[in-house]
């Protein structure tokens, strides 16, 4: 193992060298200092990003995108280059979905200083680019995070691009700056603490120090590949493994230490399942990594799960900014963001500074209900106010806790009043998502790699782009409706005599002419031909086959969903509707869903 890790540390000292003298594919001298007060993330219109690699890279980044490897790059962000920056392939389900299509949709991750350490785009180290594989509206995203910023929560800032890659035309990206080193500079007068990233098997922070060396080893999921630890020792731009993939140096330590690939099921666009060995891996420390100290963790989960309530207030306002986290509950029960804390369980940061945790919010792509945790649309307007959290309270200690404090039950609903006067006033929220919606549609109406057909963009606006159904199922709508098994035999031998077929289910996988597609209204019944349409096609006429990405067919019509979102809260608030279920049940949720992520 010595002679391993010294093969690593000498490889290292190369990187190194290396590192501060890589060029992208843009010869330029240009070192410029870049000032951290310009705001690179526009609120008022779309920015054009152009990303410029090899095509060899490029194509690596397609054919192998679940190995999410750093490849050398320019970026350029309307006429300003920044030189030499690393971009791979990111994402769970959205990076799965681009691949199952076969897209070049990726989201892509941008990381500014992983070749010199110093370098950033006005401030940012690290943005991702979100392929918006699950909104049909594309904003759902910069709206969320805008209202969790406007009620003072450290917050990413997001805006909406243009994106190619070399020649190719990827189109609108939400970019979103990433919670790291350089986001907490700016956030928190002391940026030297802890910052976690709770992955779903810990996330609900419904565990102490007794657990944190649980074995989390499953037949579902293989063992992960142990490597030495220096390869993922963070050296400044990023952990030294990145640096070797992306330098291409990788085989210079493999006879050492073997770094195995990740693997996925590339046919079903399904990426490599990563499991933590243990509850303390799967919270996902992000800074201060070689030195890790988890003693405020520990101490914040045993007040968190083990103090009586005599003594609960006291004790967590040592341990958490209580009122950061309440707001970060009243905005995410507001939005129905499901995806994150009070929902499935996850998708929020944690930052530790001088012994106090702070909640940031994360990933709301998926908020005003796109996932649903199996509620129906009736449920999601009605979310309790009360009981905000998917399935019954008593799973998630985080809301639990506070809002079982009548006190801070109180504090908590003063910020509702205070984000149904501000952010999501529907004097604010609503001309927000006009103007967006006028930035966008120019650019949606010429993207040609969109998930979805520009009718699709337009009506869920408004409408619900799947309208909810008895075959609603658990997560987000569930699968469309089934084509019928058996047709009248007029239909069926229609189907025999123009397309050699028995049923319209052997027509699925083929590519059909629109030609085709009149044949076949002319020969099927009004609702046959449409349940086909859906079927195939989506919702309406979606143009990337197979035409149903992820979540986006069961999305909400937005400003519909919002205006009665917002009438209901104010309604609970005012105790014209229940607020709860009286026995802290939550929403009726699909808790086995999050059991199955949470076990």
């Amino acid at each position: 193992m010595r002679e391993k890790s010294k093969a690593v540390l000498t490889v290292l000292m190369v990187v190194i060298v290396m590192a501060t003298g890589i060029s992208g594919c843009t010869s330029s001298s240009s070192r410029k200092t870049q000032d951290s007060s310009i705001n690179p993330f526009y609120t008022d219109r779309v920015a054009t990003v152009r990303i410029v690699m090899t095509e060899e890279d490029w194509s690596f980044c397609q054919t192998n995108a679940f190995e999410e490897q750093y490849v050398p790059a320019d970026f350029w962000f309307e006429d300003e280059l920044i030189p030499d920056v690393g971009v791979r392939p990111k994402g769970n389900s959205s990076l799965g979905q681009a691949v199952g299509w076969g897209s070049p949709r990726m989201p892509l991750a941008v990381d500014f200083n992983i070749f010199n350490r110093v370098r950033t785009f006005h401030g940012v180290k690290k943005v991702f680019l979100n392929n918006g594989w699950s909104d049909p509206t594309l904003i759902r995203e910069v709206v969320a995070y805008e209202i969790f910023a406007k009620m003072d929560i450290p917050t990413p800032r997001a805006s909406l691009i243009d994106l190619w890659v070399n020649d190719t035309h990827l189109g609108v990206y939400t970019m979103a700056e990433m919670v790291d080193q350089a986001f907490l500079q700016r956030h928190f007068e002391d940026a030297s603490g802890n910052l976690y990233k709770p992955e779903l098997m810990v996330a609900r922070l419904d565990w102490t120090e007794e657990d944190a060396d649980k074995d989390f080893s499953s037949p579902f999921f293989p063992e992960q590949p142990h490597h030495d630890p220096v390869l993922y020792t963070n050296i400044g731009g990023a952990p030294l493994i990145d640096l070797l993939r992306a330098l291409k140096l990788e085989d210079l330590v493999s006879a050492y230490v073997p770094i195995a690939p990740l693997e996925g099921n590339l046919a079903r666009g399904l990426p490599p399942m990563r499991m933590a060995r243990n509850y303390l891996e799967a919270m996902a420390l992000k800074t201060n990594e070689n030195n890790p100290d988890y003693s405020a963790l520990f101490k914040f989960l045993d007040v968190l799960n083990n103090e009586p309530d005599e003594t609960f207030p006291e004790e967590i306002e040592k341990v958490l900014d209580v009122e950061g986290a309440l707001k970060f509950i009243a905005v995410s029960a507001c939005i129905l963001h499901l995806d994150n804390y009070i929902g499935i369980g996850h998708n929020n940061y944690l930052y530790e500074v001088n012994g106090k945790f702070h909640v940031i919010p994360w990933d709301t792509n998926m908020a005003f209900g796109t996932f649903n945790l199996g509620i129906r649309k009736d449920g999601l307007i009605n979310y309790y106010i009360d009981e905000p959290t998917g399935g019954p309270m008593s799973r998630y200690p985080l809301v639990d806790r506070l809002l079982s404090h009548e006190p801070y039950l109180d504090k908590y609903r003063g910020y509702m009043e205070e984000i149904l006067d501000g952010p999501f006033s529907l004097d604010v929220v609503i001309p927000r998502i006009d103007q967006l919606a006028e930035m966008v549609r120019p650019y949606a109406e010429a993207d040609t790699e969109m998930f979805y057909a520009f009718e699709d963009w337009e009506r869920c606006l408004t409408e619900d782009l799947r309208p909810p159904d008895i075959f609603e199922g658990w997560m987000a709508g569930g699968p469309s409706p089934q084509m019928p098994f058996f047709i009248p035999l007029g239909e069926s031998s229609f189907l025999q005599k123009n397309f050699q077929v028995n049923s319209l289910w052997e027509l699925m996988g083929r590519e059909l002419t629109p030609d085709d597609l009149e044949k076949l209204e002319s020969g099927l019944s009004k609702n046959t031909y449409e349940l086909f349409l859906q079927n195939v096609f989506g919702p309406l006429m979606a143009p990337q086959p197979p035409r149903q990405p992820g979540f986006g067919p069961n999305s909400l019509g937005l400003k519909t969903l919002i205006i009665n979102r917002y009438e209901s809260v104010r309604q609970q608030l005012a105790g014209e509707r229940p607020s709860g279920t009286g026995y802290s049940g939550g929403n009726g949720g699909s808790m086995w869903m999050v059991d199955w992520f949470n076990f």
